[in-house]
């Protein structure tokens, strides 16, 4: 097996051996048993660089043979968004005042749901950036109750309180939404000209 780039994981209690779990972890199917002979430097949550060895126990073995933030600090970037979900096993994270969302792939979801709020670690997998969510922040955005008015595809939340701006509805966040329903909408995006949203529920 060619040499890989990942994350090893160190049993605290135990400090006698570790697991080398990959960041493809679905592709592999498994984690990878390192004896601690075959440590070299790495602790908990190391990024690394292994080969794989004839194993000596029930699980695929590694030994380490680079860790990279012992050689030069390892700039790590997070970011925080807006957590959006496909119907297939993937999702997006969009960023502020940035074109193109971030990847998010299966479980790296980490709980998120629909239009949570996170921050997120980004890491390359085959030369292309993805994100691992770290946090879903608790409610931190705002919602409005105003006037639903629709547009067919699309519609606008217009808020009682007249010194706010309309919020846009995208067609499929409407949630049964129909013209002039008395609406609580949350935003989910602000970087847009009309704040975006989508309906919590119909008031009347």
């Amino acid at each position: 097996m060619k040499k890989q780039e990942t994350i090893v994981w160190k049993f605290q209690w135990w400090e006698t051996f570790g697991f080398l779990i990959p960041e493809d972890r679905d592709y592999y199917g498994w984690d990878f048993y390192v004896k601690k002979a075959h440590f070299w430097l790495a602790e908990s949550w190391d990024r690394v660089e292994w080969v794989e060895i004839k194993s000596t126990w029930k699980k695929p073995e590694v030994r380490i043979i680079r860790v990279f933030w012992k050689e030069k600090p390892i700039e790590q970037e997070f970011v925080e968004g807006i957590y959006s979900k496909w119907e297939w096993n993937f999702g997006f994270i969009d960023v502020e005042w940035q074109e193109k969302g971030f990847f998010v792939y299966g479980d790296k979801r980490n709980g998120a749901k629909d239009w949570d709020k996170v921050k997120a670690q980004i890491i390359e997998f085959k030369g292309k950036k993805e994100a691992i969510v770290v946090k879903v922040f608790s409610d931190t955005l705002w919602t409005v109750i105003g006037r639903f008015k629709d547009s067919d595809k699309f519609g606008f939340v217009i808020p009682d309180e007249t010194k706010n701006n309309d919020v846009f509805i995208p067609g499929h966040r409407k949630n049964w939404a129909r013209d002039w329903d008395m609406v609580e909408a949350k935003i989910v995006k602000t970087w847009w000209k009309n704040r975006e949203g989508i309906i919590l529920r119909i008031i009347d």
